[in-house]
């Protein structure tokens, strides 16, 4: 992966440069080396020993243009979240990752946590069952920091402030698209980190309908089947996603269990005017094995570790949510297009005999629900072909209730309020310099209003196709439910918001024709009216002010068809600064690479590793120290063989190496695992 530009959307056309020479296979490349150099009877030697170690078959000389397509680099992706309308990534002046469905497909993600790790600047963490709370830090903010939406539309947050990602499925998704640094003047609050937009599938435009069936088993007891279909009749157009996914998991009461079912139709009623809806319904069943430790207060103040098989075999939480979304287009004319969009979502969680963090603590069994209603306007103005303006208006209402079963009462019940406008520019002042700007004001039921504003810009330089971007944003985010509820130690007066300045500076170079990019991105974040949940009881305790910075880099290069290498160093340095000491589970360093190799037309095998280096956790016990955190690397195999047009099969290994490793302390991940399965077209 890389920061600032990405690999190939599929269906985008790629750049005329890289038209000719980069559409030869590496074997063609090598012969003609090889024939300045030797005689043809030499030439024609080595070129058939350099097919062999490749597969020994040579890519067909009638491979079809779409496929020719997604072999090449392409600088310039169309990208919707950076600015909420279809603009070329150079034009954004933002780091964005694209990560587009034949990646998903080649890697084999299958929960949206999955394909997170391999983003620059973002580090997943979780403790190490599927489906377990997974920790999202991007460029070292918090979790509750990155705003989740799909096709545009929020995502609820949960208690915590957190948007669930362990349990989103990547089945009916297009691309995930993941914006890096403050996007708060179009997103509002709990964008301080950068916003994960997912892209649904469409079946608009296509000829005749697309429909596939999955099957996959393999290590700990995992079992997923699912089956979708794509298509378009008339003026109607659907697609729909139904899976299911059994893990029978690797420690005592592991297990994960999830139905999920999605989808999208839509209607063109006049030549301007598109009607869609967005359904989409899982539910799950967790099991929470916990720490491999539980603490038990000893003589005086000392602290007792003991095993954690005295765990409750049949604690779980259950999820379910289920969500509604009409939204009507209209092109109201050549320049001005209006959009208005209604979403009406609920969660339901039930915890039931849930140790509690000392063994002294009761089962938690609860109750938690909560309802969201959103509604949103926006206008999108092309005011000349060189300038364009974005306006909207948008209000959220949200109540999160829970009961307590141990107690019998209610001990949550909060509702939130906002709405917000938010106007942004963006112009190409000249040929390849472009400048935007935003705009946008909060107004909250519960916390005081604010109002933050960014603005960026951009160019590619002629000839050298240099790139170079800059940003300045501010941002906030409110407290969460839990921050505020004294039951989790929460502080009702906790009124004051998170507030941040962000910027950052880039450059990316493409060499080669396009073949090699080099880029690189500084950043810096100044965070004030911070909080941490700190040892020894974690309740949330305000650390004043922080600050994260660092170094997103990296390169991507495609000599041929055949072969591609992503490599990303990132540095990152984040600080509690009012107490002189580290946010915890940042990693100092992330290294993240894939190579990709096609030795024949049909077969592809990908080879990745993320490995992070140099973190601080709180380890050992009560009060729980600060301590150096272990390092780990963790490798995944996948390879796919489409054998027939229709017909595909493919296999993974995860954590390749077998690292023992934790990436929350007394929680360790998986073992190596192994997947395989069959894919059917038809």
């Amino acid at each position: 992966m890389k920061g600032g530009i990405d690999l190939p959307v599929p269906g985008r056309p790629k750049p005329k440069d890289a038209i000719g020479a980069g559409d030869r296979s590496c074997q063609d490349i090598a012969r003609q080396h090889m024939k300045q150099r030797t005689s043809r009877l030499g030439a024609a030697f080595y070129a058939l020993a350099g097919l062999s170690l490749l597969g020994g078959n040579t890519l067909s000389g009638q491979e079809n243009q779409e496929d020719k397509k997604t072999k090449t680099l392409e600088l310039n992706p169309v990208v919707i979240t950076a600015t909420r309308t279809e603009t070329e990534v150079d034009k954004t002046a933002a780091s964005i990752t694209v990560i587009s469905r034949e990646q998903i497909e080649q890697a084999q993600f299958r929960q949206l946590a999955d394909a997170l790790r391999t983003v620059p600047g973002m580090t997943v963490v979780n403790p190490g069952v599927t489906g377990n709370v997974a920790t999202v830090l991007t460029r070292g903010t918090a979790t509750k920091d990155t705003l989740l939406v799909i096709d545009g539309r929020p995502v609820p947050f949960n208690l915590a402030g957190s948007f669930n990602v362990e349990t989103m499925a990547l089945d009916n998704v297009e691309r995930v698209e993941v914006l890096r640094g403050p996007a708060a003047s179009l997103y509002g609050g709990r964008s301080m980190g950068g916003v994960i937009n997912i892209i649904t599938r469409s079946g608009q435009g296509l000829e005749k309908p697309e429909t596939t069936a999955f099957f996959e088993a393999g290590s700990y007891g995992t079992f997923r089947e699912g089956l979708s279909t794509l298509g378009s009749a008339g003026d109607v157009d659907w697609a729909f996603e139904a899976s299911r996914t059994d893990i029978q998991g690797q420690r005592l009461n592991s297990q994960f269990e999830q139905s999920n079912v999605a989808g999208r139709i839509g209607w063109q009623i006049a030549e301007d005017l598109r009607f869609d809806l967005d359904t989409r319904y899982y539910t799950a069943k967790v099991g929470v094995p916990g720490s491999r430790y539980r603490f038990l207060p000893g003589p005086g103040f000392s602290t007792v570790v003991v095993s954690n098989s005295g765990a409750d075999p049949d604690g779980h939480l259950l999820t379910e949510f289920w969500s509604i979304s009409p939204r009507l287009t209209w092109e109201t004319n050549d320049r001005w297009t209006q959009t208005l969009t209604y979403s009406h979502s609920q969660f339901r969680q039930a915890a039931s005999d849930i140790n509690g963090f000392f063994m002294t603590s009761p089962e938690q069994n609860n109750r938690i629900s909560s309802r969201t209603d959103w509604l949103e306007y926006q206008s999108i103005v092309q005011i000349t072909d060189a300038w364009k303006l974005v306006a909207g208006a948008w209000m959220q209402d949200q109540n999160i209730y829970r009961f307590n079963d141990n107690s019998g009462i209610v001990d949550i019940d909060q509702n939130f309020t906002n709405w917000a406008l938010f106007l942004q520019t963006q112009a190409e002042v000249l040929p390849g310099l472009n400048v935007l700007g935003g705009l946008r004001y909060d107004s909250f039921s519960d916390f005081e209003d604010g109002g933050t504003y960014r603005v960026g810009i951009s160019y590619r330089v002629p000839v050298l196709k240099t790139l170079l971007h800059a940003n300045y944003g501010t941002a906030y985010t409110p407290p969460t439910p839990q921050d505020l509820t004294p039951v989790f130690g929460g502080n009702v007066n906790l009124m004051d918001v998170e507030y941040s300045r962000g910027y950052e500076i880039g450059i990316e170079q493409p060499l080669f024709a396009d073949k090699l990019v080099l880029h690189a991105t500084a950043f810096r974040n100044d965070i004030r009216d911070t909080y941490q949940y700190l040892p020894p009881f974690f309740e949330p305790q305000a650390v004043g002010e922080a600050t994260t910075q660092g170094i997103e880099s990296g390169f991507a290069w495609s000599p041929c068809k055949e072969f591609s290498l992503d490599f990303g160093w990132n540095y990152l340095d984040a600080r509690d600064d009012t107490n002189d000491v580290r946010l915890v589970r940042r990693p100092r360093h992330s290294l993240n690479g894939a190579i990709t190799v096609h030795p024949h037309e049909n077969v592809t095998v990908s080879l990745s590793a993320v490995y992070l280096i140099d973190r601080e956790d709180f380890i050992g016990v009560p009060p729980f120290d600060q301590q150096d955190a272990e390092d780990f690397l963790n490798v995944r195999l996948s390879a796919n063989w489409r054998v027939t047009k229709n017909v595909e099969v493919f296999g993974r290994i995860e954590n390749l190496l077998g690292d023992q490793y934790e990436e929350i302390p007394g929680f360790p991940a998986l073992d190596t695992g192994a997947y395989a399965g069959v894919k059917i077209r038809f």
